[in-house]
């Protein structure tokens, strides 16, 4: 996973097998969590925008299937 402050987006490679997934956006300061759903395409590239959140320090947990495994990946990030 890849944080792009500057333009608020952040950016991860998922294999083109997976079959759903979705980035879950929380902190700890204020228990707020924003959820976004990640819809399968043909690229392997995937982007979510980080607009809608507010400043602070946000842990992004990026959760995904292939239909047979779960895989799970965190990253933290702050938001300007």
């Amino acid at each position: 996973m890849t944080f792009e402050p500057s333009s608020h987006l952040l950016a991860f490679v998922l294999p083109v097998s997976f079959r759903k997934g979705d980035v879950i956006f929380s902190t700890a300061t204020t228990d707020e969590e924003v959820r976004v759903a990640i819809t399968p395409t043909d690229r392997p590239r995937h982007v979510v925008s980080t607009a809608q959140l507010s400043r602070g320090r946000w842990r992004a947990r990026l959760n995904w299937s292939d239909g047979r495994q779960q895989y799970l990946e965190e990253k933290e990030i702050f938001v300007d």
